[in-house]
């Protein structure tokens, strides 16, 4: 066992004497051999000594797999495609459906940029066991088309994933998925905690060099910034909201944005108006 995810250095874990005892400390993955004890007669007496099959990537971290709940749609060569959970609470629903929409309209003008919640992540063709389905996936080259589900043979791997904790699954967020999601090279893996599991409420962790996660530094207001994203990712209320780091604005969530849009229309209307009075004037 290899047990490693240290705490973010200078903030708020530190600080908080409840951070000491939590297990989302770690990650906890059954770690390979090293090549070379791979090799033949690597620390044996046989020379050629034949490998023994090593689990594929599903059977070593079965605790993290999503379970579809029946009735369970299927796709043609046998993968899950659509289940019959319900959402969480009316938190999850909203942190997913502004995330996914805040994103959505921040990169429109990225033809291969992908966002997606509760999308099922499928990672090895024919084992239809192998399933993950994150609350928010992003991937900055996978293009926007319709799917029913994400397939890593078909799909690049996603840059990002995010897990919103719940009082039934918080404990598989923070102790198994992150070995999984880093075992895929998904680059940033995020934990949101609106149920107050952990000591902070938002915590991310990108791939080093070496392909292991490492904690993203907070900022000095208490969030953290995405490196995959370019944003900053900071509390608010039940939820949480990205920010533009060069503006300082945050982006709106759908209220906000349609009442933008009402303020917009409310001043072309007041402008036409005016023009319209102006070319009366004119005339007489």
């Amino acid at each position: 066992m290899s047990v490693t995810l240290g705490a973010h250095a200078g903030t708020c874990l530190q600080s908080d004497h409840r951070a000491r005892n939590h297990l989302w400390y770690f990650r906890t993955m059954v770690t390979e051999p090293p090549p070379s004890l791979l090799r033949a007669g690597a620390g044996t007496t046989a020379p050629h000594a034949p490998i023994a099959p090593q689990p594929s990537l599903a059977a070593r971290h079965a605790r993290a797999l999503y379970r579809p709940v029946p009735p369970v749609g299927y796709d043609d060569e046998g993968h899950p495609e659509s289940d019959s959970a319900t959402v969480e609470s009316d938190t999850h629903e909203d942190v997913r459906a502004y995330a996914v929409r805040a994103l959505r309209i921040r990169y429109a003008a990225r033809p291969a940029f992908y966002a997606a919640a509760d999308m099922g992540l499928l990672f090895e063709r024919g084992n239809p066991a192998a399933v993950m389905a994150p609350d928010l996936l992003v991937a900055l080259g996978a293009g926007r088309r319709a799917r029913t589900s994400y397939k890593l043979w078909q799909e690049p791997v996603p840059d990002l994933v995010m897990e919103l904790l719940s009082p039934k699954t918080w404990r598989r967020d923070v102790e198994t998925k992150p070995g999984l999601y880093e075992a895929l090279g998904v680059r940033e893996f995020w934990l949101f905690d609106p149920v107050g599991k952990l000591p902070c409420p938002i915590n991310g962790w990108h791939l080093d060099v070496g392909g292991a996660y490492v904690p993203v530094p907070a900022l000095p207001d208490g969030g953290c910034r995405s490196a995959v994203l370019g944003l900053d990712l900071l509390a608010r209320g039940d939820g949480f909201r990205f920010r533009d780091p060069a503006t300082g604005e945050f982006l709106p969530d759908h209220a906000e944005t349609a009442a933008e849009l009402r303020t917009a229309q409310a001043r072309v209307a007041e402008l036409e108006a005016h023009v319209a009075e102006l070319q009366l004037r004119g005339e007489s």
